[in-house]
């Protein structure tokens, strides 16, 4: 998760804006390997990543409207925790590589397991796979200049693939500004297609912001990631990442759902 394609706001203090920001190579220029190079550059490497985000999550039975403070540390260390509507003190929630841990401090319950165990269950609630939701928050999209094919091209993009054991993605990239705009990930494993879309775009020191992002899965559930605040690379302090469990605290268990 260490490459985020800026497909959000950042901290105020920390834009520099640009209503009209300029294309990034000449028209001449413009073959597909030279705007997939450019739009790879127009990405940013971090360690550290702190923000406020508005999530609206849409299911057929369950919906989520919340602000979260988000903390992530490089390779795949995080933290979150609703800061209104349920309240701060709702849940908090700290994940590491493939496991997740949620406290409830009003019921005094917590959940310890995997990601997978989590989204089967009841907990969740939504088809909308949570461990790629943070993919998606973190710039986990996979674009990048070995391993894409360019497939063809419509009136305002380049449009890229790209395969693993588990995921086929397409990204369409604007040619004249060497900015990811959309995306299809199809999740091979759990027959889930997810499309995206980058919105807002602002500019910062030549880099390409979007201060939205709208998800829609082919099981007509939705998301949509509105960045408020947002810091990079910035120390974030070792507390922010602890999630201390009462020892009388009980723990949720269940039986996933198999697929």
């Amino acid at each position: 998760m260490s490459k985020f394609i800026f497909s959000s706001l950042t901290l105020a203090a920390f834009l520099v804006l640009n209503c009209a920001p300029k294309p990034k190579i000449l028209p001449e220029e413009r073959t597909p390997q030279n705007v997939l190079r450019c739009a790879v550059r127009n990405q940013a490497e971090f360690e550290t990543l702190a923000c406020i985000v508005n999530l609206k999550l849409k299911g057929e039975k369950k919906k989520i409207s919340s602000t979260v403070e988000f903390f992530y540390q490089s390779p795949d260390l995080f933290s979150f925790y609703p800061r209104s509507f349920w309240g701060s003190n709702a849940f908090r929630a700290k994940g590491e590589g493939d496991s997740l841990t949620l406290y409830f401090p009003n019921d005094n319950q917590f959940y310890a397991g995997s990601f997978f165990d989590f989204e089967k269950s009841g907990l969740w609630g939504l088809g909308i796979n949570l461990e790629t939701l943070l993919k998606m928050i973190t710039g986990e999209d996979g674009l990048n200049e070995d391993d894409m094919l360019y497939k063809r091209q419509d009136k305002k993009n380049f449009i890229y693939e790209s395969e693993d054991e588990r995921w086929i993605k397409q990204y369409w990239i604007d040619f004249k500004k060497c900015r990811l705009v959309r995306s299809t990930w199809t999740d091979k494993k759990w027959d889930e297609v997810y499309h995206i879309e980058y919105k807002n775009f602002m500019a910062r020191q030549g880099v390409e912001l979007a201060r939205i992002i709208e998800v829609e899965s082919n099981s007509e559930e939705s998301a949509k990631i509105k960045f408020i605040e947002r810091k990079f690379d910035l120390p974030i302090p070792e507390k922010k990442f602890q999630l201390k469990i009462p020892a009388d605290a009980k723990r949720v268990v269940f039986e996933s759902k198999q697929e």
